[in-house]
C-alpha cells in the first residue's frame, strides 16, 4: 500500500503544471503539417488540415512552430497565453531574396562584343602559383573515408563483411553531411524504407529536403526516437507528395 501511495505521489508531482495548450495556425497558404515542437519539454506534433493543433506545455515552455513556407516562429507559454485558448498563431511566409546583381560595363546586346569588354582578374589557384602537385584534385571526406576502409587487406575484408565499404562508397558520390544527418541515417535508414516507403537510393535526398526544415537540429538534438521518428514520417509524406511517388 506505500509502495503504490508512493508512486502516485512521485507521479503527481512530475505531471504538476502540465497542461494542454490547444490552438491554430493561420496563414492564406496551406496550414496542413505544420511542425509544433515544445523544445523544452519535448513534446512534439503537427497540425491538420485546418491548422488545427494541440499538445502538453506547462508556463514558461518555449513552442516552435516551423515549416518548409514558413518563417521559424517561437513561442513563450505564459499564463495569459493558456487562459487564450484556442490560440492563434499566426505565421509569416518565407520568402527567399536574391542579392541584387551589377553588371558593368553597359551590354550592347552583342555577346561576342560584350564578353570582350569584360575585364577579369586571373583566378589564383595552386596551378597559377606554380606549386607542386597543383594538379592533383583532393579527395572528399567520403573519398578518404573509402580510402582508409580499404588501406590494409585485414579492414578490407572486415569492411567488406560487415558492409561499411559499400555504405562509404555510396556515401562518396553524395555531399559532405553534417553529423546530425548522418546519425539519423545511421539510427533510422531501415525505418524510412521500411515503414516510410523512401526508395534506398532517395535516402540522402530525402535526408536533405527534412534537414531544410529549420526544426531538424533541434528535433534530432532531443535524442528522441519517439520525437524523430514522428518528425520524419510527416516529413516523408509531404516528400513523396513532391516526387510523385506512391506509398
Amino acid at each position: 500500500m506505500k509502495l503504490i501511495t508512493c508512486i502516485l505521489f512521485f507521479c503527481s508531482i512530475f505531471s504538476f503544471g502540465q497542461m494542454k495548450l490547444v490552438g491554430k495556425v493561420n496563414n492564406s497558404v496551406d496550414v496542413e503539417g505544420v511542425h509544433v515542437f515544445n523544445k523544452t519539454y519535448h513534446k512534439y506534433t503537427i497540425t491538420n488540415n485546418k491548422g488545427e493543433f494541440s499538445i502538453l506545455v506547462r508556463v514558461n515552455d518555449t513552442i516552435v512552430f516551423s515549416g518548409i513556407q514558413f518563417q521559424l516562429k517561437e513561442l513563450v507559454v505564459t499564463p495569459e497565453v493558456l487562459n487564450k485558448q484556442p490560440l492563434l498563431v499566426l505565421l509569416d511566409e518565407k520568402v527567399n531574396e536574391l542579392d541584387v546583381v551589377y553588371i558593368k560595363p553597359t551590354l550592347s546586346g552583342d555577346l561576342f562584343k560584350d564578353v570582350q569588354q569584360i575585364k577579369t582578374k586571373q583566378q589564383v589557384t595552386a596551378k597559377t602559383l606554380g606549386l607542386p602537385n597543383a594538379h592533383v584534385i583532393h579527395p572528399s571526406q567520403a573519398e578518404r573515408r573509402l580510402y582508409t576502409a580499404k588501406s590494409s587487406s585485414v579492414d578490407a575484408l572486415i569492411n567488406a563483411i560487415s558492409g561499411r565499404t559499400k555504405m562509404l562508397k555510396k556515401m562518396a558520390g553524395y555531399v559532405k553531411k553534417t553529423n546530425l544527418e548522418n546519425s539519423v541515417v545511421s539510427s533510422f535508414s531501415q525505418i524510412m524504407m521500411d515503414d516510410f516507403k523512401i526508395p534506398e537510393d532517395k535516402l540522402f535526398d530525402f535526408l536533405y529536403y527534412a534537414s531544410s526544415d529549420e526544426l531538424f537540429s533541434q528535433i534530432v538534438k532531443t535524442n528522441s526516437n519517439i520525437i524523430i521518428y514522428d518528425f520524419i514520417k510527416a516529413k516523408s509524406k509531404t516528400y513523396l507528395a513532391l516526387q510523385n511517388i506512391k506509398e
